[in-house]
């Protein structure tokens, strides 16, 4: 399995600013991982940077998330 290390924005909806949590998790899917998390409802965009992390933007109803993921 893999090992990354997991950035977790939730948007507030009155100043748009993010709370974070940072964690490590391990995975070989992270498609599935990112599903897991996230209600059947939402919509997901995966970005992949030029420095190799990948970003997971999840709208659900006005509430936005979004998921960093940078490999150890």
């Amino acid at each position: 399995m893999k090992c990354y290390e997991m950035i977790r924005e939730i948007y507030d909806q009155c100043s748009c600013k993010p709370h974070s949590q940072i964690s490590e998790i391990e995975t070989d899917d992270l498609d599935a991982f990112v599903q897991s998390k996230i209600s059947r409802v939402s919509t997901c965009e995966k970005k992949i940077s030029e420095d190799g992390s990948i970003t997971y933007e999840i709208m659900t109803g006005d509430i936005k998330e979004r998921y960093i993921f940078t490999e150890d």
